[in-house]
């Protein structure tokens, strides 16, 4: 019996302990800094925070191999920041309707009847959209949609309750600085 216990001991060990203090020792692969610009769209870019992960995306400037865009996807603490964007020609509510349907449809899960209610949200650029916020018993976090230019762009804020509240307002000044490159929000 006590080997068994023994080994259950350093599996936990090596997942709560050892695991995470090596992640943290680890730098990051692509850290952004203060003031850096990630690009969603040809036209629609955010400010991000410092020393966030870059696991998809470019900043203002850059360029890959092709003319498209990968989705936005940084990382920090546990929580995960995306924000893809495709055409889409109707409002930011109707967006975040047809989001829920194809992630109900995929996954069987619904963000909406998790969430609270849709609140409206303006951007410093100007751009109008809606946000759900939900907290679940494994995850919480914020869907924010936008709609600029044919655009459909949507914000998704996940990760661990408390670490989402420590970079709360990180978090919402990142999504309050989605706008048009330009400036406006045509």
């Amino acid at each position: 019996m006590f080997p068994y216990a023994a080994a259950i001991l350093a599996v936990w060990l090596v997942w709560a302990i050892i695991v995470p203090a090596i992640d943290s020792a680890v730098s990051s692969d692509n850290p952004t800094a203060a003031g850096d610009r990630m690009q969603v769209t040809s036209t629609v870019s955010l400010a991000v925070g410092p020393d966030w992960n870059i696991d998809s995306g470019f900043r203002v400037g850059e360029r890959g191999a092709s003319d498209s865009l990968p989705a936005v996807v940084l990382t920090q603490s546990g929580i995960t920041f995306a924000v893809e964007a495709d055409k889409f020609s109707g409002t930011a509510d109707e967006l975040l309707s047809q989001i829920d349907a194809v992630d109900s449809a995929t996954y069987g899960q619904s963000v909406l009847a998790l969430s609270g209610s849709r609140e409206p949200v303006t951007t410093e650029g100007g751009l109008s959209g809606v946000q759900i916020r939900f907290d679940t018993p494994r995850a919480a976090g914020s869907v924010t949609t936008f709609v600029a230019r044919g655009d459909g762009i949507r914000v998704q804020v996940v990760g661990p309750p408390d670490q989402l509240a420590n970079r709360g307002q990180e978090i919402d000044a990142m999504i309050d600085s989605v706008g048009t490159t330009e400036g406006d929000a045509r």
